[in-house]
């Protein structure tokens, strides 16, 4: 028996929040729960907007320590507290400076409040740059991305028991360990920040048209676009193989063959204020 996951886009743009798009994150519902990858500073209005509760968070799993990919976390934890008055634990995972980072920026933007006065248990795991470690029943398979090595930045896959494979390459220019990444997995959610090369740390459409071959995965969905980016990569979707992710867009992942149909749905927005 098969087990679908489903994965909506909180957001798809670059730091710069292009076209009036949020900053790249997304929801991930499988058989184990529902965990965000990345929270940026856009995530917790997207939630609000897609009806998408945050107390259903079992983990939030991030790629690396930038701002947009981390930005949200603290309106999370307000969240979670005042709102919902959450008493289950809930697991941050990320790579080695993970919890330090997040106290850090709790401690800057709600000072005398996070997290020593969350009435749940915050735990903290973390991965090394390369290796597989399990955080909150998954197993996480890390591999070192091509960013700013100053936030440890990774490239990872998700496993479950039983669920479709779930590969994530946080922000990372062309690099062996994407090809790692995606071999095995039944979707690549892939960066793609430029139309053509602009620098190492970002891939561009024309990078990942040279190499894609080399992308292993069943699905490929491009994500972090710029606006440029984003019109050449809905030009050429169709020739590589490839969809292109939108705010709101729920995708239906399946442990099929490559020539499964994509089930792809906008996620109805909530309803205003919903909590």
């Amino acid at each position: 028996m098969r087990r679908a996951v489903h994965i909506t886009a909180l957001g798809t743009s670059d730091a710069f929040n292009g076209g009036g798009r949020g900053n790249s994150c997304f929801w991930v519902e499988d058989a184990l729960g529902a965990y965000a990858l990345d929270f940026g500073p856009t995530a917790p209005l997207a939630c609000r907007r897609l009806g998408l509760r945050c107390d259903a968070l079992d983990a939030v799993y991030l790629t690396h320590l930038h701002g947009d990919h981390i930005g949200g976390l603290p309106g999370l934890l307000i969240d979670l507290c005042f709102l919902h008055r959450r008493a289950r634990p809930l697991t941050i995972g990320g790579p080695v400076g993970t919890e330090g980072r997040v106290r850090e920026l709790c401690a800057l933007t709600y000072p005398g409040v996070l997290p020593g006065a969350l009435p749940f248990a915050l735990r903290f795991v973390e991965w090394p740059l390369r290796g597989a470690t399990e955080v909150a029943g998954r197993l996480v398979r890390s591999f070192p991305a091509q960013h700013d090595p100053a936030v440890h930045p990774t490239c990872v896959r998700l496993e479950a028991p039983g669920a479709p494979a779930v590969a994530f390459s946080g922000d990372s220019g062309w690099c062996a360990s994407l090809v790692e990444v995606s071999d095995g997995a039944d979707v690549l959610i892939c960066e793609c920040s430029y139309p053509t090369y602009v620098f190492d740390g970002h891939l561009s459409l024309e990078e990942l048209a040279r190499e894609r071959g080399a992308l292993k995965a069943k699905r490929l969905i491009l994500t972090h676009l710029n606006d440029a980016a984003r019109a050449a990569a809905l030009s050429a979707a169709a020739a590589l193989d490839l969809e292109v992710a939108d705010d709101g867009v729920l995708f239906e992942i399946t442990r099929g063959g490559p020539d499964d149909a994509p089930k792809n749905t906008q996620r109805p927005l909530g309803a205003p204020g919903a909590p």
